[in-house]
């Protein structure tokens, strides 16, 4: 009986005609595609975007001091963590600098960091024109996590 089946759908090429059916199937359904800027994909939780840095809870100046963990666990060498000695011969934090066309989005940086100074925004919608619209100083960072979080800039920092 089973060899009968066996013979039978060789013979009338059956695997053939269920894959031409299903192809039939499918180009009678309407196509699902969006149209980019009128309909935008929603992110997710736990999608990983772009980069930006919180302020301390006073709200006056960024939480970094300097470490340069994140800079020593980018697996991409994205991150350039740049300090001086300030007034008080205590670490200031000169230069921080994101290249994102570098980075793997990971998120090694935000785990890294003891004081929770960097961290990654849900927006993935990255496209730019010029190149240095790509590379994040410091003060562009916290710019971007004022807007994420909806904050007014601090001292000196006026949006």
């Amino acid at each position: 009986m089973n060899k009968l089946k066996k013979v039978l759908r060789m013979i009338f090429m059956l695997e053939i005609v269920e894959g031409m059916a299903l192809t039939l199937k499918t180009m009678l359904t309407p196509a699902v595609t969006r149209q980019y800027p009128t309909f935008k994909r929603k992110s997710f939780a736990g999608s990983r975007g772009l980069h930006y840095m919180d302020r301390d809870d006073s709200g006056l100046k960024e939480r970094c001091i300097g470490c340069g963990l994140c800079e020593a666990v980018c697996p991409a060498k994205a991150i350039t963590v740049v300090t001086t000695k300030g007034p008080n011969y205590e670490k200031v934090v000169s230069a921080y600098e994101l290249d994102l066309l570098r980075c793997v989005f990971c998120g090694f940086c935000v785990d890294a960091c003891p004081v929770n100074a960097i961290k990654m925004s849900p927006n993935f919608e990255l496209a730019c024109y010029s190149r240095r619209d790509v590379f994040f100083t410091k003060d562009r960072l916290i710019a971007e996590g004022d807007k994420y979080l909806g904050k007014k800039g601090g001292a000196g920092n006026d949006q």
